[in-house]
């Protein structure tokens, strides 16, 4: 599970996530990267719900697929990932009600404008246009024009805050750092911008869950 905050226009993408990946009872597990660039593309890929399936995903485009762009990858895209899900989610027994979303942003090899996908495990991961603006998964109300990465904090804190109130069962947990990316035409830049006041006791129980396992 994850907080995804990002902002598109035609001439860049701005991608920001926590660090947070937990068990399937919501248990700390680990620290991890819920965002990959994929620079020979222009791409950047990321995920909410099932986080090991971006890796499955980031190695199946960069070591074994032959595309020349994101709009070349998302004729692709629906007919592959539906099976990396599948098998992924048998491999480690994870439950059926838990999903999984791909993102792509990306400059388009024909345009030469950033196009947006956006892929769901509950849609079979049938191709979606994403259209240009301001996306914050999992949801929260914001009273104000979004200022980004300024405003990242303080988004984040009131999707924990919303999560906090939900079933076990149907909670987004949220953690760890936050990670954020902005690609241009010429650059892509990857940064740290903060992270939350429990990292240490969050981390420190990421660590104890694993010496627990040994």
């Amino acid at each position: 599970m994850s907080s995804l905050v990002f902002c598109t226009d035609k001439n860049q993408v701005f991608v920001a996530t926590d660090t947070l990946a937990t068990s399937p009872d919501g248990s700390p597990l680990m620290f991890t990267s819920k965002a990959f660039v994929i620079p020979h593309l222009q791409l950047i890929i990321c995920c909410t719900g099932i986080q090991g399936i971006l890796g499955k995903w980031f190695i199946e485009i960069n070591d074994r697929i032959v595309v020349r762009g994101i709009d070349h990858l998302n004729y692709h895209t629906p007919d592959i990932l539906p099976d990396i899900y599948r098998n992924y989610k048998n491999e480690h027994g994870i439950p059926e009600n838990i999903t999984s979303t791909i993102y792509h942003f990306g400059f388009s090899e024909e345009e030469g404008i950033i196009h947006n996908y956006v892929y769901r495990s509950i849609n079979n991961f049938v191709s979606e246009n994403l259209p240009y603006g301001v996306g914050i998964k999992p949801e929260c109300t914001i009273n104000y024009e979004v200022q980004l990465p300024i405003d990242l904090r303080e988004i984040m804190e009131k999707q924990r805050i919303i999560q906090q109130t939900r079933p076990k069962s149907e909670k987004v947990f949220i953690g760890g750092k936050i990670q954020a990316y902005l690609m241009t035409k010429s650059d892509i830049n990857i940064y740290i911008w903060d992270h939350f006041n429990d990292y240490e006791l969050t981390e420190k129980t990421i660590y104890d869950n694993f010496k627990g396992k040994g």
